[in-house]
């Protein structure tokens, strides 16, 4: 027969009770064992039945389930058991386990001799051909030394101190004196755990040695590595206070001993004792042959190592350079910066020194090279480096000569930023009467200046507002969109700029996506063409700003009169434009070129929109051109020869052309497409098609009719004849849903969940009673509209007690439902609900099924294949045993 779900028979084990356990268990053992082997919670008393006859085909069952949270109990009784044919099947397998493999090596101790450990398919032998961190690092403390020397060796630097001492305790305990002084010669064991066993070693008691503690942290200074060194000690150790007592520090290494352990540092936060470091060994050491850079940055960390080691470590790793160390001067003076991969590790190192005054801003100016790359990096945020900069900025004065000179000088220029600065002086001559060298045009969108560029910038903020304003109109119009963008110029110099290249020249600021609202709300003031262009090509604007720039509506009634006329950039751009809210705002804009660039790319959905579109041109241009949109037969990029306008449009849009007053037929057309009736009519239609394009239906309402729904005319429409399911859930999802309908929503929802009636439009909208009554539950899938209901209130536990078929799938399902009941509980509570059908599905097996075990095993096995109810089911059993 086929086995029922583990929940389920969890379940029925449960309800039986330890009086029946032992004889359903006897007739229902392939259950049993299946039930062993999963995953859900065991009744205490089924366990200690299994123990108590000890039957070893259910104990190894047991011993292979899933190490969950309900499960390790009775798993650690078995592990306690000692029983080497348990042990790698409790030892190995997924989850956390930590517990559970320590209690397998302590079980161990029962059996310490029984041969099976050691055999090919045991414990020990699968555990010595493994490399596993997460298996081995238990193993440190098994009572197997030959598998503690493997762990030690295989989890190296996963292993701390502490987990080092307790392996050698083990070995001690199991292997004697000899197996804990070879453990001296493992690469692994920390130089301070060596020393820790050698001494154990030849002390008259070696356990008391170990057992005093283990060897405090070796390095202070490296807290991330040692601070789990204040774990608690090992639970071999004595319970005696004195024995308890720490051991003495272990001398830090020295001589030849750290410098073996220096070569062997692959990283900086490796533990190696330094105290009293003789670093006129190591400079020798590193002549001979250079240490590793693990090696170099432990000892660049001290602020007593010598400049040397420091300048080795940097060139071998400039990006990890130890914030403790000192900074020499030889970092800067002997390091090459003329190639582009070393900027950032110049300019990281100048902020440092300078915040430490390590590296004197005068000095840097005079000593170091190039000045490209100096002046690039120096910390203008600094004051000192403020100082010092404007200083030379000053001795350039007003004369754009000079500052041609230095800009051009910049890029090849080898030398320090003072001669840099002397030779711009002596060379300006060579620039006057020259215009910017190569100038560029604005960008867009903009990018961050770099090279010589960005530095002339930072040296032109540093100069006086009077320089500035006299070096202005030389600029080319990259520089100046710089400006705008990046340095955010004086009110005076920016008035300059647009004295020198007209209002226009601000639009170099719309060139971002990232564009504060108030910057474009400034801009838009000016109502500039060339501005707006910009803005509605490379910035966020919202609906209304780019529906007001498309219609040319000013900002500023009084900056002039008309409409603001488009640029070609504009046109270009929405024709090769297949971004939908660029093209919408198209509607209002009355412009004959833009209204055919829309329709002959966008759907507008609404009649609403169309007929707005029409209205706005024949507005702005005359009936004629509104004429001449509905013959046209051509629209870019449109394939199909049939008109974007539909049927019914053409024929509002017709009878208005060959009215005396068109115009105003055409806007009380309008007017009634936009009105709440018409918005609640095109929704219910919506609602009535395909439910996965609902939701873009709503969102092309909002966008041509403006936000906001009709909710009176909705919930009017509802009261007449119900929504269809798929709209009241697509509109319960907003903010201002109202409430009186949020009962029927849920039910909708429930029946958009339920298999057999997910897409009824009309007829009869069944109750979520009348859908469990009249439809099986589907075996095979998950009852997500049946958690719905019971969540909802819709539905009781009791009702799917007594109502739900086939009878397996109702017992499953409330066998998980405390595992998986739904995140809302529905009134009275999912908790107050369920100990109400737990009580009367008691009440319900003890009439029918008693404490007659026979029964309860024919009730299940008559389970998989019947039809009908719980109820059903009980009735025909307790029928088939009378």
């Amino acid at each position: 027969m086929a086995i029922l779900d583990e929940s389920l028979l969890s379940a029925t084990f449960r309800l039986a009770g330890p009086a029946l356990a032992p004889e359903l268990m006897a007739r229902l053992r392939e259950e049993a064992m299946a039930l062993m082997a999963g995953r859900e919670p065991l009744p205490d008393y089924l366990v200690d039945e299994m123990f108590a006859t000890g039957d070893a085909e259910m104990i190894w069952v047991l011993s292979g389930c899933p190490a969950t949270p309900e499960r390790l109990p009775a798993l650690l009784r078995l592990a306690a058991l000692g029983y080497t044919a348990l042990g790698p099947r409790l030892y190995r397998g997924y989850g956390d386990r930590e517990e559970l493999r320590a209690a397998v090596f302590e079980g161990a101790k029962r059996s310490l001799d029984d041969p099976d450990w050691h055999e090919p398919d045991g414990l020990v032998e699968y555990l010595l051909n493994t490399t596993n961190v997460q298996e081995l690092l238990p193993a440190l403390r098994a009572p197997f030394p030959r598998l503690v020397r493997h762990a030690l060796k295989s989890v190296v630097h996963k292993a701390n101190v502490d987990d080092q001492v307790a392996a050698c305790r083990a070995v001690l305990t199991y292997g004697g004196v000899a197996e804990l002084s070879a453990l001296t010669e493992l690469a692994a064991l920390r130089p301070a755990v060596v020393e820790l066993v050698r001494r154990a070693v030849a002390a008259p008691d070696p356990a008391a040695v170990l057992l005093g503690g283990a060897p405090v942290a070796e390095d202070s200074a490296n807290t991330a590595n040692t601070a789990d060194l204040a774990a608690p000690a090992d639970l071999a150790a004595p319970a005696d206070p004195a024995a308890a007592e720490p051991a003495p520090s272990i001398p830090a290494l020295s001589g030849a001993a750290l410098v073996d352990r220096l070569r062997e540092a692959r990283w900086a936060r490796e533990d190696i004792p330094l105290d009293g470091v003789d670093w006129d060994l190591l400079l020798a050491e590193h002549g001979r042959e250079p240490l590793p850079n693990g090696a170099l940055l432990i000892l660049a960390a001290r602020r007593d190592c010598p400049d040397d080691l420091v300048l080795a470590a940097y060139k071998k790793s400039p990006q990890h350079l130890p914030a403790t160390s000192r900074l020499p001067w030889r970092l800067l003076g002997d390091s090459d910066w003329g190639d582009s991969y070393s900027r950032f590790n110049l300019s990281k190192l100048l902020r440092r020194g300078a915040k430490e005054g390590a590296y004197p801003v005068e000095r840097v100016l005079t000593e170091i090279r190039p000045a490209r790359a100096v002046l690039g990096s120096l910390p203008c945020e600094e004051p000192s480096v403020r100082e010092a900069l404007t200083g030379l900025v000053a001795e350039l004065g007003e004369d754009f000569a000079t500052w041609r000179a230095l800009y051009s000088l910049m890029p090849r220029f080898a030398g320090t930023s003072t001669e840099l600065f002397a030779a711009a002086r002596e060379q300006s001559a060579k620039h006057r009467r020259k215009t910017w060298p190569r100038p560029l045009a604005p960008e867009y969108p903009v990018s961050a200046p770099e090279g010589a560029r960005a530095v002339f910038l930072q040296l032109y903020g540093l100069a006086t507002e009077d320089v500035q304003l006299a070096l202005a109109e030389h600029l080319d119009l990259r520089t100046v969109q710089h400006l705008l963008v990046h340095r955010r110029p004086s009110a005076a110099l920016r008035d300059r700029f647009i004295a020198l290249h007209g209002v226009s020249v601000l639009a170099g600021i719309a060139s971002s996506w990232e564009l504060p609202e108030t910057t474009i709300a400034e801009l838009l003031r000016h109502d500039d063409p060339e501005i707006n262009a910009k803005l509605y090509i490379h910035t966020p604007l919202s609906p209304e700003q780019r529906r007001q720039i498309l219609s040319g509506r000013r900002t500023d009634p009084d900056s002039g009169e008309g409409p603001l006329p488009l640029t070609e950039e504009v046109f270009a751009e929405l024709r090769d434009s297949g971004r939908r809210h660029w093209l919408l705002p198209a509607c209002e804009a009355g412009d004959p070129r833009l209204a055919r660039i829309l329709l002959g790319k966008v759907k507008l959905h609404t009649l609403a929109g169309q007929l707005r579109l029409l209205e706005r041109l024949w507005a702005q241009h005359g009936a004629e051109e509104v004429r001449a949109l509905l013959d046209e037969t051509e629209f870019p990029e449109r394939r199909s020869k049939k008109h974007p306008l539909p049927a019914a449009t053409h024929k509002i849009a017709r009878s208005a052309l060959e009215s005396a007053d068109g115009l105003a037929e055409l806007r009380e057309q309008l007017a009634r497409a936009q009105s709440p009736a018409s918005r609640a009519a095109f929704l219910r239609a919506a609602g009535e098609g395909r439910r996965d394009q609902l939701a873009a239906a709503m969102e092309r309402l909002a966008e041509e009719t403006g936000p906001g729904l009709p909710w009176e005319e909705l919930m009017a429409e509802h009261g007449r004849e119900p929504l269809p399911d798929a709209l009241l859930v697509e509109l319960a999802k907003r903010d201002d849903f109202p409430g009186e309908l949020r009962v029927d929503v849920q039910l909708a929802e429930v029946r958009l969940e339920h298999n057999a009636h997910p897409h009824r439009l009309t007829g009869p909208r069944p109750t979520a009673l009348e859908l469990l009554r009249h439809h099986q539950l589907p075996r095979y899938f998950r009852q997500e509209w049946l958690d719905k209901a019971v969540s909802y209130g819709q539905l009781s536990l009791s009702e799917v007690l007594h109502e739900a078929r086939p009878a397996i799938v109702a017992a499953t399902y409330l066998s998980k439902y405390p595992a998986n009941r739904p995140q809302e509980a529905g009134a009275g509570g999912t908790d107050e609900q369920f100990r109400r059908a737990r009580r009367e599905a008691v009440d319900l097996i003890a009439s029918h099924l008693g404490k007659d075990p026979e029964a309860w095993a024919v009730a299940l096995r008559l389970m998989p294949e019947f039809t009908g109810t719980l109820p059903e089911l009980l009735t025909t059993t307790a029928a088939v045993i009378s």
